[in-house]
């Protein structure tokens, strides 16, 4: 989708890190190390606080059944940065950042992450060797479920500074058709999610030059229905974008 036919990342503006399992000898063992932060309890919307150096908003929503990990989206206030993050509840987090602002250069980032889970509001502060440390409160839990009818339309955002517009028709079953007027094409699909106030999203994008790209994300409704951000990544995390569509 820009200069001409660019991919998505150019137009718009982690891998998990494992627990080490041990085992002991002979009758077997657990050596795990005991949980230290509950990621079930990180789902939600989260926002640094005023006047912060970086200003961010972080969507996290957790990861598979039994999986001890969250899913973190970290989109900097002015649309210059994407982090993708897993948490886990052993306090380690790991993935990718990408320079939106920049062509969208990407750079693989860990740290930590800690909670403060019975304060008022909740904070979570994550720590990384590229960012450094970055608090955010907790402003919504995102419990209530998504409403599938609710994402159907036609949607449009202006991307790669504006010079290009991209155009998604989603239907009622959630089936996603489009293009850019670069002349990129759009297939894929935006579903809501049962247990959080988000939507899985997944386009393939096709290109004149015969590029072909995969992505993977969620996305997020303004409270009017009005406005839809999908923050998403190609299926081998080298490229991301954030897209700012509105009906």
């Amino acid at each position: 989708m820009t200069k001409t036919y660019e991919p998505l990342l150019a137009l718009s503006l982690a891998a998990a890190a494992a627990l080490l399992a041990g085992c002991g000898g002979g009758g077997g063992g657990n050596d795990d190390p005991a949980p230290v932060l509950d990621t079930t309890q990180l789902q939600g919307r989260w926002v640094t606080g005023a006047g912060a150096a970086k200003a961010y908003t972080a969507v996290v929503l957790p990861g598979g059944a039994g999986s001890g990990a969250a899913n973190a989206w970290l989109l900097a206030q002015d649309a210059s940065r994407l982090v993708k993050l897993t948490i886990k509840n052993d306090g380690s987090a790991a993935g990718s950042a990408y320079a939106l602002s920049q062509g969208g250069a990407r750079q693989a980032v860990s740290g930590t992450a800690t909670a403060a889970l019975t304060a008022s509001p909740k904070t979570i502060t994550v720590n990384d060797a590229v960012s450094g440390a970055t608090q955010f409160s907790q402003t919504d839990v995102m419990a209530t479920p998504a409403v599938q009818a609710d994402a159907t339309g036609a949607w449009t955002a202006t991307v790669g500074g504006q010079a290009a517009t991209l155009s998604w028709t989603v239907s009622g079953t959630g089936a996603v058709t489009g293009s850019s007027t670069t002349g990129c094409s759009y297939a894929g699909q935006i579903t809501a999610l049962a247990t959080a106030s988000a939507y899985n999203v997944q386009a393939s994008e096709s290109c004149p030059d015969g590029s072909k790209t995969t992505y993977n994300g969620i996305a997020t409704l303004s409270a009017a229905k009005s406005a839809l951000t999908a923050v998403v990544t190609s299926a081998n995390d080298a490229q991301g974008a954030a897209l700012f569509f509105s009906k």
